[in-house]
């Protein structure tokens, strides 16, 4: 014993830090869940929802998660282009990280009236998630969400 330190209390202390790790790592996969607000850099596409994700395991040296997404999107404009939420992600299929550009979660096409678009879904077995607004079918007009 060396000034009131023993090997008991010293592996009682291992024992709490060890703990207290495993809870660490127990609650790294919980829901991660925020609420955002994007538009186009004039402002004729719009944004606004929620969107969530949880870890449910490892694939292929990743972590893999699913997601959830409830948006409301709007076209603020009468200019003909129509307002986009878009998606790009890699998904673990027949055992690889597939890459998937832009894809279209939903739109409103109405221009400047009061009727928006809604974009609510799923997504499994997905890593590298990002979200954007867009005008539809416009690559260039893209604003990341996150």
């Amino acid at each position: 014993m060396v000034s009131g330190i023993t090997l008991k209390s010293v592996k009682k202390k291992i024992a709490i830090a060890a703990a207290a790790a495993g809870l660490v790592m127990a609650f790294s996969g919980q829901a991660q869940a925020a609420s955002y607000y994007q538009s186009t850099s004039d402002g004729c596409a719009s944004v606004n929802g929620s969107y969530n994700y949880w870890q449910v395991g490892t694939a292929g040296g990743y972590a893999l998660y699913d997601t959830n997404w409830d948006f409301t999107i709007w076209d603020n404009c009468a200019d003909g282009k129509g307002a986009g939420l878009y998606t790009t992600y890699q998904k673990w299929e027949n055992g690889g990280w597939n890459y998937h550009g832009y894809t279209k979660l939903g739109s409103d096409s109405n221009g400047a009236n009061s009727t928006p678009g809604y974009a609510s879904s799923n997504g499994y077995s997905l890593r590298d998630v990002k979200l954007y607004v867009c005008f539809v079918g416009d690559g260039n007009s893209c604003v990341s969400l996150f």
